[in-house]
């Protein structure tokens, strides 16, 4: 499993220590990830965390190595974050849903909606890995029309948070479709359209889990680890 980008920085989705719990996360919370390892290393926890798009989180679940470049991460995550419908048919000893976000726009020459995207040149999440990419194919066919028409003249990701903020401040593309969190991160221009949908986020303990992975999952529901993804404007569901 490929997870190789010609041009961008996927160093930055690798984080910590190996020799830690290992950790796999839906790539949309890379930029919470290094309070959150300040947080666990200083709560005593010692911790690997991999920020990737979640089918390839999925694949990692299930046992898949992953390759970036000339490295090949062979060992298989004990703790993952992914939308939860992506935890379908994993052996889990424990699952719970945490954050919840909505779809967002950037952009850099106006718009107001999904449809306003078509005749732009656009970046998009690719469906068949990321889940805001099947957010947003769902989006556009139940308001826009034909999705696939109009993929075909779109960019689509391989990594969208990583791609589309590069493309954008490269001026080589108008507008891209990310996480409202994303947005905010980075500053862009960006409109939040009322036809939309909101993706959760789950952590699971999978069945290889160590003794000290348990602890550390129940730790991930306290209210420290709450206040860092609410910094980063995601809304807490977990109670």
């Amino acid at each position: 499993m490929e997870l190789t980008l010609s041009n961008f920085d996927v160093l930055e989705d690798f984080w910590g220590n190996t020799d830690g719990i290992k950790m796999s996360f839906s790539g949309n919370q890379w930029f919470v990830v290094p309070d959150l390892i300040a947080l666990l290393n200083k709560k005593g926890f010692t911790v690997y965390i991999e920020t990737i798009p979640p089918g390839i989180v999925r694949k990692r679940a299930e046992g898949e190595n992953l390759k970036v470049g000339n490295l090949e991460i062979t060992f298989k995550p004990e703790i993952v974050s992914l939308p939860p419908s992506l935890l379908e048919g994993l052996k889990v000893k424990k699952m719970k849903e945490y954050v919840e976000n909505e779809l967002a726009i950037v952009y850099s020459s106006k718009v107001n909606d999904w449809c306003d995207l078509k005749g732009k040149k656009v970046a998009i999440p690719n469906p068949e890995t990321e889940g805001i990419g099947v957010l947003f194919k769902q989006l556009y066919e139940e308001y826009c029309g034909n999705y696939e028409e109009f993929a075909s003249s779109a960019y689509l990701t391989k990594v969208h948070h990583r791609e589309i903020p590069y493309m954008l401040s490269k001026g080589l593309i108008e507008a891209g479709v990310v996480w409202k969190t994303e947005a905010t991160y980075w500053k862009f221009n960006y409109v939040v359209p009322n036809f939309n949908k909101k993706g959760r986020l789950a952590f699971a303990l999978l069945s290889n889990g160590s003794e000290i992975a348990e602890v550390l999952f129940d730790y991930l529901f306290s209210l420290d680890v709450k206040t860092i993804y609410e910094k980063y404007g995601f809304k807490w569901i977990s109670t």
